[in-house]
């Protein structure tokens, strides 16, 4: 195993392993890294968000971590796959939701909420690695809860 992989391996563990939303310890190693951590505000906006986590740390903040990493290892990551990474560690880090409760919650309400409805006229935009609605209406750039480009460049 490289170094380069052995410090990715380091940091996603150290993200997954911290308490819900970070801990002291992951902001250490932000720090070693010289990354920045999201701000207190915009910390309680993604708790609050559609996009829910468990534990460990944010993806966004892996991602800033991962990123100074490559920088560090230019060679070594040309073949990494960085979007594939944030989603492998968002799948460990969201809740588990049975799928019992999702279809009772659908069949008693499907009936009991949906006569008469026409299909919704307006469309959210999610981001493509994670599926996180963006949260704010000028937001063109990365999604706040990845990382991720929001849309392709051309």
């Amino acid at each position: 195993m490289t170094e380069f992989n052995k410090e990715i391996d380091a940091a996603f563990q150290s993200a997954w392993h911290a308490a819900k939303g970070g801990d002291a310890k992951w902001y250490e190693v932000m720090q070693q890294y010289g990354a920045e951590p999201l701000s207190e505000g915009l910390k309680k906006e993604l708790l609050e968000s559609e996009m829910k986590i468990a534990r460990g740390a944010f993806p966004i903040e892996l991602r800033r971590v991962m990123e100074k990493i490559m920088a560090k290892y230019p060679n070594d990551s040309k073949s990494f796959a960085m979007d594939q990474k944030v989603l492998e560690y968002y799948q460990k880090i969201k809740p588990f939701t049975g799928l019992g409760d999702i279809f009772a919650n659908a069949s008693t309400g499907t009936a009991k909420y949906s006569q008469g409805l026409q299909k919704e006229k307006h469309n959210t935009i999610k981001c493509k690695n994670c599926g996180a609605p963006r949260l704010e209406e000028m937001q063109y750039d990365n999604c706040l809860f990845c990382g991720s480009e929001l849309f392709e460049r051309t």
